[in-house]
């Protein structure tokens, strides 16, 4: 069966996210606001803006990246994905999903795709500007490729991340809370771990960029970005490696839950 146009439960998915009419009105009006309003106002602010002064294109892209789009990764696509599982329980429709002839792995397919797909969505919203800001800019082709292949590896590990809180919990609050956690540990808890080690153990951090000697940094991807897209010594080999973490836990999480699910309706029963 194929994922992506067979799939009931992918088809189930994006109807329930994306169809305006099920949407509550207050869900419309932020969606119409967004799409319509705010949206074009990012580009226009930003394409006159960078038309201007186009020494500050550079900057304009590594904003874009680095803050706007890397915090969208990481806040809204957990968001998506920590009640995918839960909230099947809470409606007392899990157990029936398990007992069809879908097959495992397309459950969880089609519960991850459709839940990260909304991000995946508007970062394609924002592609074009920044396609212009790197022209703009300057930016090399490296860079830029490497850029939104960290965005698209942070927005898949953060998912499975969501999922998996969503499998292992009964209860949605439970699974958002422990997903928030998990991401404030991975975003807040690296550079608070490097402040105090640097405390602890004396070295000369000025002479060096503490991203490269502190290791656990590297998973951290606002870190990764930065040390890509900086002005005086950019630093690739950071942003590519929090890629590979990011694909490899995104991997590992995900095949936890499938082959979790093999066990049938009772699998979270103990």
């Amino acid at each position: 069966m194929s994922v992506f146009t067979e799939n009931p439960v992918l088809q189930k998915e994006l109807l329930t996210r994306f169809q305006l009419r099920r949407q509550s009105k207050a869900n419309r009006i932020a969606i119409f606001t967004l799409l319509g309003l705010i949206i074009p106002l990012v580009y226009f602010f930003s394409i006159r803006a960078m038309v201007r002064d186009q020494s500050a294109s550079r900057d304009a892209f590594g904003i874009f990246v680095s803050v706007l789009e890397v915090s969208l990764v990481v806040l809204l696509t957990p968001a998506m994905t920590a009640g995918t599982i839960t909230l099947e329980r809470e409606k007392q429709t899990w157990n029936a999903l398990l007992l069809s002839k879908l097959t495992h792995g397309e459950i969880v397919s089609g519960k991850y795709i459709g839940a990260i797909l909304p991000t995946l969505v508007t970062l394609a919203v924002l592609f074009p500007l920044n396609v212009f800001a790197a022209i703009a800019g300057k930016v090399g082709l490296g860079a830029f490729l490497l850029a939104h292949l960290l965005l698209i590896s942070t927005a898949l590990f953060y998912g499975a991340l969501g999922m998996f809180c969503s499998w292992a919990a009964r209860r949605t609050q439970i699974s958002t809370a422990s997903t928030a956690g998990t991401i404030a540990l991975i975003v807040l808890g690296t550079p608070l771990a490097l402040m105090l080690w640097q405390a602890v153990v004396p070295y000369n951090y000025s002479a060096s960029d503490p991203v490269l000697t502190f290791i656990p940094l590297w998973i951290n991807p606002y870190a990764a970005m930065l040390e890509l897209l900086g002005q005086n010594n950019p630093v690739p080999h950071v942003a590519v490696i929090c890629s590979l973490l990011s694909l490899l836990g995104a991997a590992v999480l995900l095949g936890i839950v499938t082959r979790r699910l093999a066990h049938g309706p009772k699998e979270m029963s103990a």
